[in-house]
């Protein structure tokens, strides 16, 4: 609007100005050496205009013709990084579609209308990975490593490498690396949680947990019980290196997290029968039956007495243990196997029957085929019991939650495929089986023991 009123009063003033010039037309003389010039004021007035106008002209010619070339090497550079830009784009496509003859196409282009741009690079190392190229891909990241702007980019890359390749101390120090230079990024400390469990840097682990877990997330129940599994794993690396204060206070720590969890509460029995304190010890006791009853807690609580005879193990177990979980199936079995380990059938067969219920497993009807031979010297009886056995539902065990792994004792890492805290306590499936060649190598298997 101003510059519409600026261009108006500009006309108005011409126009009077050559208003006033009519009126006043006046005389211009100008002599140069022997030639006289005679005009008038109007046409001198409009001869400089005219020469302004060229003037200005000219002075925008040189500007054009002086900066030109610029102009259309920018606009050159221009298409090229569009091209650049267009190659890159449909080179993600290509990568998240997994079109790898796509993707080298795309790379190379990107790489020929913008050579050592980050996305560029990134680009040619996932093309590069996805033709399992595993040589250029470590070059291209290797360049991105030796930009400060790109560096943070291709440590990732490497990373990645690292691990495929199974060089866990390489992608840990890689990851160190990106933890100083971008602290507190979530896939960094997730890296460094996972390297160091995979590495059994039971602190380290520690570390990255505390430092990956904030706020609500702390509380959860899956950090709850990754803290439980690591700081048991601290107090097992201690009593191997025999120290034994800190071993009791970590066994003590891992089961006060978590008690449901079996293998602690068993370390800190044995741990805490270890230093003698038999109060100390017939309250943990308790505790520990009533949180995780578990066969492996019942045979740590057997050894904390060392040459007890079968009946006074018996008599404990009813005093010390049974009274605190007296419904459940593993008190029925400890107190059954130790009053058959004291010769006390009748006690024997009155829990084992309540701790079968009305599917009794395969080694409570095992159990049950003992006792008749031992008590009664019934090897009928004893074959009904052994073939029931036979489609009995399987004992429980440690079973890997990953790969299937069974175990008879729980471990940290899968031995298989060595996923942490896997194992699980659970019933398997039996899978098919014989009743009839099972029953003949009973009897085959009871005649021979008579």
């Amino acid at each position: 609007m101003i510059r519409t009123i600026f261009v108006f009063a500009l006309i108005v003033l011409i126009a009077i100005a050559a208003v006033w010039l009519s009126d006043y037309p006046g005389d211009v003389r100008l002599t140069w050496g022997g030639y006289v010039v005679e005009t008038s004021v109007v046409v001198v007035g409009a001869a400089v205009l005219v020469f302004a106008v060229l003037v200005a002209l000219f002075y925008r010619f040189w500007v054009w013709l002086k900066h030109g070339p610029g102009r259309i090497g920018a606009v050159f550079s221009e298409r090229r990084r569009n091209k650049g830009l267009e190659a890159i784009s449909s080179g993600m496509v290509a990568i998240a579609a997994g079109d790898a003859v796509e993707a080298r196409r795309q790379a190379v282009a990107a790489e020929k209308h913008l050579s050592g741009e980050p996305m560029t690079l990134l680009l040619a190392a996932q093309a590069a990975e996805l033709n399992d190229d595993n040589r250029a891909a470590s070059i291209y990241y290797d360049r991105m490593m030796s930009r400060q702007d790109t560096e943070f980019l291709g440590l990732r890359g490497l990373i990645n490498r690292a691990i495929k390749e199974g060089d866990v101390e390489k992608a840990r120090s890689l990851a160190k690396r990106a933890d100083e230079l971008r602290p507190g990024t979530d896939w960094v400390t997730k890296e460094l949680y996972e390297l160091s469990l995979k590495l059994r840097d039971w602190e380290g682990a520690e570390s990255a947990l505390t430092r990956l877990a904030r706020g609500k997330a702390a509380k959860g129940e899956a950090v709850r019980r990754a803290r439980t599994v690591i700081t048991y794993q601290q107090a097992l690396k201690a009593v191997k290196e025999k120290r034994e204060a800190d071993a009791l206070a970590l066994a003590q720590q891992a089961h006060e997290i978590d008690p449901s969890f079996v293998p602690a509460a068993v370390l800190d029995v044995k741990l805490t029968a270890e230093q003698g304190s038999t109060r100390k010890l017939h309250k943990l006791i308790g505790e520990t039956w009533k949180n995780a009853p578990h066969r492996d807690l019942a045979e740590a609580i057997r050894n904390t007495v060392s040459g007890e005879q079968p009946s006074d193990w018996f008599r404990r177990a009813k005093e010390t243990v049974a009274p605190h979980n007296p419904d459940h199936v593993e008190t029925h079995l400890i107190l059954a196997k130790a009053a058959m380990a004291s010769n006390d059938w009748g006690p024997a067969r009155e829990h084992l029957m309540r701790a079968g219920g009305d599917n009794p497993s395969a080694s409570i009807l095992r159990m049950l085929a003992e006792l008749e031979e031992k008590a009664n010297a019934d090897a009928f009886a004893a074959r009904e019991w052994i073939v029931k056995s036979s489609v009995a539902p399987q004992d429980p065990l440690w079973i890997c939650n990953a790969c299937g792994r069974q175990e008879e004792k729980w471990h940290a890492h899968c031995p298989a495929c060595d996923s942490f805290d896997s194992f699980s306590w659970r019933t398997a499936d039996r899978g098919p089986h014989n009743p009839d060649v099972i029953e003949a190598e009973i009897v085959r298997e009871i005649s021979t023991g008579s």
